[in-house]
C-alpha cells in the first residue's frame, strides 16, 4: 500500500482538465496515472482519459454534464483514490532485436554521435534491464526506460515521415517501440519481429506499463524465421 496521494485538477482547454501529483508520490509508483485512467474510466461515465508518465488528461463531454459537475466527480474520486503496487512490475518481458543495417537506420549516426562502436551501441542497449513507462502518443507505442547516459540522444531534428512497424528507437532517456508504422522522430537503433500491439484483441496489448524489459540481439535469419512464425 503506498502513501495517500495529494492530486491538483486544473483546466487545460474547454474541454479538457490536467490531473498532476506531486514527483515524490512518481518515484513511489511511476505507474500512478496509469492506473488512474483505468479507474477513472471503470467509474466515472462521459469523459476519454489520455495517460502520460507524469500527469493525465482527462477530455471531458461538456454536453453531457457542466464543467462544474465534471469537476466534482474527478474531485470526489481522487480524493478516495489509492493505487495499488500491481504484479505487472514482477513480470520480465524479453524483446528479440535485430540490429542488422537493413533496420538499425541510424545506428552509424548512433555510433558516431556518442563516439562508441556499433557493437558497443549493441552491448549498452542490450546490457541493462528496463521498466515499461507507458503506452502513448499512437496507438501500441511502447514507452521504455531509462536509458544509459551512453545511449542518451536528443530526439531527430527532422523526423521521418514514416517508420515501419516493429522499429526500436532512442530518444533522451527512453528506448521505444512502433508498433505500428507511421510518423517518428527517434533514432532507430533495430527493429523486433514481435508484434506487441493487435487491435482486433480484446486486450490488444502484450506488453503493459510496469513491466520489466530486456532486448535480446538477435540475426537476420533469426528475425525472418520469427516473423515467419
Amino acid at each position: 500500500m503506498l502513501n495517500r496521494i495529494e492530486f491538483s485538477v486544473n483546466n487545460f482547454a474547454e474541454d479538457l482538465m490536467l490531473i498532476k501529483c506531486k514527483s515524490d508520490a512518481l518515484n513511489q509508483n511511476p505507474l500512478i496515472f496509469w492506473q488512474l485512467s483505468k479507474t477513472l474510466l471503470a467509474s466515472l461515465s462521459d469523459i476519454e482519459v489520455i495517460p502520460g508518465e507524469d500527469s493525465l488528461a482527462v477530455k471531458i463531454n461538456i454536453l453531457k454534464k457542466t464543467r462544474v459537475q465534471h469537476l466534482a466527480d474527478l474531485k470526489n474520486l481522487l480524493g478516495t483514490y489509492q493505487p495499488e503496487v500491481t504484479e505487472e512490475s514482477n513480470k520480465l518481458t524479453t524483446v528479440p532485436i535485430c540490429y542488422d543495417d537493413e533496420f538499425a537506420l541510424d545506428m552509424n549516426d548512433i555510433s558516431l554521435s556518442k563516439g562508441i562502436s556499433k557493437a558497443e551501441v549493441i552491448s549498452a542497449h542490450c546490457g541493462i534491464e528496463y521498466q515499461v513507462k507507458m503506452i502513448g502518443f499512437t496507438p501500441g507505442f511502447i514507452y521504455i526506460g531509462d536509458l544509459s547516459d551512453e545511449l542518451t540522444l536528443p530526439r531527430l531534428k527532422t523526423p521521418r515521415v514514416f517508420v515501419p512497424s516493429g522499429s526500436i528507437g532512442l530518444a533522451n532517456k527512453r528506448t521505444g517501440i512502433y508498433s505500428l508504422g507511421g510518423p517518428g522522430g527517434w533514432s532507430i537503433i533495430g527493429r523486433t519481429p514481435t508484434n506487441f500491439f493487435d487491435p482486433k484483441k480484446e486486450d490488444p496489448l502484450l506488453i503493459q506499463p510496469g513491466m520489466r524489459l530486456r532486448f535480446e540481439s538477435i540475426t537476420k535469419e533469426e528475425f525472418r524465421n520469427m516473423l515467419g512464425n
